[in-house]
């Protein structure tokens, strides 16, 4: 029996060459083209012939995924999301935490002692770590990407307690 060749049915198409989050405008530097075969999949992300430069992020996008049409707008209408910075104590974070994580924010109160600790949100994206806090000790300044609608539930446990960040599972 002879050996049959397979057909290389794969396709160039849009990668994130670093996380995205939603509302932030494509650069060319955000992308990266990449060969995949997906079948009958392909239509539901842009090929590399796409032109996606000047367009908006409208869902979180990981470093590394394909770019998605359900992710991309040509307008940032509808991009209702924030970004907030925080600073965390070290002990008050996974160490390991890097660009792109999902994590969830505790807030545990510290004036009134008899007060449940709370969740304040979940499933926000980390966008930026400082490095330099980071190798400093003490608090590490931490940058999330977060729905404009719990803003003020951060702003607001962050002035009631400690903020703890803990990553969803990997």
């Amino acid at each position: 029996m002879g050996l049959v060749g397979q057909a290389d049915n794969s396709v160039a198409m849009w990668s994130a060459k670093y996380s995205l989050s939603p509302g932030a405008a494509i650069k060319g530097s955000d992308l990266t083209v990449v060969n995949v075969s997906l079948g009958s999949q392909a239509p539901k992300y842009f090929s590399n012939k796409a032109k996606l430069v000047g367009s908006y992020v409208t869902k979180p996008l990981s470093q590394g995924e394909l770019i998605p049409v359900s992710a991309i707008s040509k307008s940032t209408t509808g991009a209702t999301t924030r970004e907030i910075p925080l600073g965390v104590s070290r002990s008050d974070m996974p160490l390991t935490l890097r660009v792109g994580d999902l994590v969830d924010l505790y807030s545990i109160p510290i004036k009134d002692p008899k007060a449940a600790t709370n969740l304040v949100t979940s499933k926000i994206r980390v966008i930026a770590v400082d490095a330099q806090s980071q190798s400093m000790g003490g608090s590490i300044n931490l940058l999330f990407s977060v729905d404009e609608k719990v803003v003020l539930d951060i702003t607001d446990a962050i002035a009631l307690g400690r903020i703890v960040v803990v990553r969803d599972a990997i």
